[in-house]
């Protein structure tokens, strides 16, 4: 069996659970949660796309994840009981983000729909509307959860935007490709 951590004394044993171990379960149950957010709302986009003919309905609201100091949890050990509680990470909490996320893919497929009903856009081009609508929200989802910003996280997160509108500018104008 392999473990996560690894420690030479046992003193330091009481702030391995109590802080790293808290914050370790916030930041899982945050990640399993936002995981499910970020591929829900890219596959209801085609879902919509599909049903928009056919019919269909969906909706959610994001969980905020604030930790606590490391003073804070080995002052009071109790506080490590959120995991077995399952405050960070349940089943209301799943069908919450469920709930936000299938209403976020609603508002994005159908307000670029409704707005360019009576345009020429083909659907080569708003399928390239909604993608980089997606990747914007979710990015900025993420971004309203994050609280230590360093380059790295600014580089993943302002770059994927960059990078995924980049991609669409290319694909759009290779010939080959429908919306040329």
């Amino acid at each position: 069996m392999a473990s996560d951590f690894a420690m030479d004394q046992f003193r330091f044993l009481k702030r391995l659970l109590l802080v790293h171990g808290h914050w370790n379960y916030q930041r899982v149950g945050y990640l399993v949660l936002y995981n499910f957010y970020r591929n829900v709302v890219f596959v209801l986009m085609l879902f919509w796309c599909i049903a928009q003919k056919k019919g269909g309905t969906y909706w959610a609201i994001s969980p905020h994840v604030f930790d606590l100091s490391h003073k804070t949890l080995l002052e009071y050990p109790k506080l490590h009981g959120v995991g077995h509680r399952r405050e960070a990470y349940n089943l209301q909490l799943f069908w919450i983000t469920m709930i936000d996320t299938q209403w976020q893919s609603l508002v994005l497929f159908y307000i670029p729909l409704f707005t360019y009903k009576e345009s020429t856009i083909d659907i080569w081009s708003m399928g390239s509307l909604w993608t980089i609508a997606v990747v914007i929200l979710v990015n900025i989802h993420l971004a309203m959860d994050i609280r230590r910003w360093v380059f790295i996280t600014h580089a993943a997160v302002w770059g994927s935007i960059i990078i995924t509108y980049a991609c669409i500018v290319v694909l759009d104008s290779i010939p080959v490709f429908p919306n040329y």
